[in-house]
């Protein structure tokens, strides 16, 4: 059964809370959206998997048989693969780089910025 696309959305932010242990953050209202309809996508195209056939016996032109897989599958593929995508964009999955989840950008440039200063003072010893 497919849920509405806020059902989603307060699962995804549950998440995010949880492992960040902050409030959730309005810039990543875009990403959340975009993974919630990917999860609302991904849920139907596997109930209509498992409620369908998976391979389905065809005819070819010269009355030969063989076995189609459902069509659905690639997309149910590549659904797979994008929800993964989101969630390390929001930080919940074990590939999502800790200083990526923590680490505010507003206040102090990028890593290599931090790198670049750290092997400086380094070097200055």
């Amino acid at each position: 059964m497919n849920k509405d696309i806020n059902s989603y959305k307060r699962q995804l932010k549950k998440y995010v809370k949880q492992r960040t242990g902050e409030e959730f953050k309005t810039w990543l209202e875009p990403q959340l959206h975009a993974a919630a309809l990917c999860l609302q996508m991904l849920e139907k195209v596997h109930e209509e998997l498992i409620n369908g056939k998976l391979v389905t016996p065809r005819q070819g032109s010269k009355e030969q048989w063989y076995n189609e897989v459902n069509p659905l599958m690639p997309t149910y593929k590549e659904l797979q693969r994008t929800i993964t995508l989101h969630y390390e964009a929001l930080g919940i999955n074990y590939k999502s780089k800790p200083n990526n989840i923590t680490i505010n950008t507003q206040s102090g440039g990028s890593e290599q910025d931090k790198l670049t200063s750290t092997l400086e003072a380094i070097k200055n010893v």
